[in-house]
């Protein structure tokens, strides 16, 4: 059984690889096409715009692992389907549900993965990503390597930040403002800076120096609201998408929050559905041997992949509509979100019991008539 298992394990993950990289392709074509649209803004080059998509490839594989896995697996065991080799393995002995078990090894080795790249790979990958993508503001000047810190223009403000914590606080911040002559009028310095509406920022623990002609005053805060820190487009390249937090950078951020008496709900829902990739790609792996089950005279090789693309897609469709649900009528994200995927999961090993018809062999002699001697 060991040998099958690892005859199994062989298919399935050669049927995974090449979608994989088929639909890897083609996402990234579509991510250089936005990218390409940026160069010769500020210092934004074209090999920029390359390293752009190279850098955000490990969020599209995670993001693509649960229909990668269904599509793999239909492709994979479906050469061992189409040689009779699975009806093989069960008149040999092996039941539907013994024959999941190097599926689910394999499927459960890909949800590692995705749980690897979540924590370590893709925070790092998509900071890389924001640093190459802020060459293309004008008035933008990034830092170092290793931290995200910026000086930029904004509403006639200077701006300095010496970080951006959990990609989305900005720390240690210094707000100049100058009069029409150019002179400074005026200094805020502030410990950190959380986004809180469209266009407004919450300064914590903030030192106010004002600055008239020989005069200096100075005045503190543990508080105060800031509107147009930075502009919609600096705050959408210089700080990461929501979905690029690793889970503890998010839990962390949640924490910082909720400590802050700010809305937490729409992160909750991002934890969440980090959690359902996880599930939904050994739901997918599972699902695709009882799809497979049958005649291959009945339903071909075709048929099964564009099914199991239909699926895919519905499923990829409702985890998004489970997510815009959540957070339009607040209802809890543990729920809403994970319970489609766990009912997809329990399905899929509910599957692997199912017997189906029996194999039934016939065996009919057919009398020869009598020789004579």
């Amino acid at each position: 059984m060991i040998i099958l298992d690892r005859y199994i394990m062989g298919h399935f993950v050669k049927g995974v690889l090449p979608v994989l990289f088929l639909l890897l392709a083609l996402f990234s074509f579509l991510t250089l096409a936005e990218e390409l649209e940026d160069v010769g803004k500020g210092t934004f080059t074209q090999l920029d715009a390359f390293l752009v998509v190279l850098y955000t490839l490990p969020r599209r594989i995670v993001e693509l692992l649960p229909v990668t896995a269904l599509l793999g697996g239909l492709m994979g065991l479906g050469v061992m389907a189409n040689h009779q080799e699975l009806i093989a393995a069960r008149a040999a002995g092996m039941s539907r549900a013994r024959m999941a078990f190097p599926v689910f090894v394999v499927s459960l080795s890909l949800a590692m993965i995705v749980v690897l790249m979540q924590f370590l790979l893709i925070p790092v990958s998509e900071r890389e990503a924001s640093q190459l993508r802020s060459r293309s503001l004008e008035e933008t000047s990034v830092g170092a390597a290793g931290r995200l810190e910026f000086w930029t223009r904004s509403n006639g403000n200077i701006v300095h930040v010496n970080d951006v914590l959990y990609n989305s606080i900005l720390s240690d911040v210094e707000i100049y403002s100058t009069d029409q002559h150019g002179k400074l009028r005026q200094l805020i310095q502030a410990e950190q800076a959380t986004i809180t509406g469209t266009d407004t920022w919450l300064l914590k623990n903030v030192v106010r120096t004002g600055l008239d002609g020989m005069v200096a005053s100075e005045d503190r805060f543990p508080q105060l609201e800031w509107t147009g820190l930075l502009s919609r487009e600096q705050a959408e390249i210089l700080m990461l998408p929501l979905e690029s937090l690793a889970p503890y950078d998010l839990l962390r951020y949640i924490s910082h929050l909720d400590k802050n008496e700010l809305d937490t709900h729409h992160l909750r829902v991002i934890f969440w559905t980090q959690m359902s990739i996880m599930v939904a790609v050994m739901a997918m792996g599972l699902l695709s041997l009882p799809m497979l089950a049958g005649s291959t005279r009945s339903i071909s090789a075709s048929q099964r992949i564009v099914s199991g693309g239909i699926i895919g897609i519905a499923f990829y469709l409702l985890q998004q509509l489970s997510g815009h649900t959540a957070n339009l009528f607040g209802l809890l994200p543990s729920v809403t979100i994970m319970a489609p995927v766990l009912v997809l999961l329990a399905g899929a090993v509910l599957a692997q019991f199912w017997h189906g018809p029996r194999l039934r062999i016939r065996n009919d002699v057919t009398a020869l008539p009598a020789t004579k001697s």
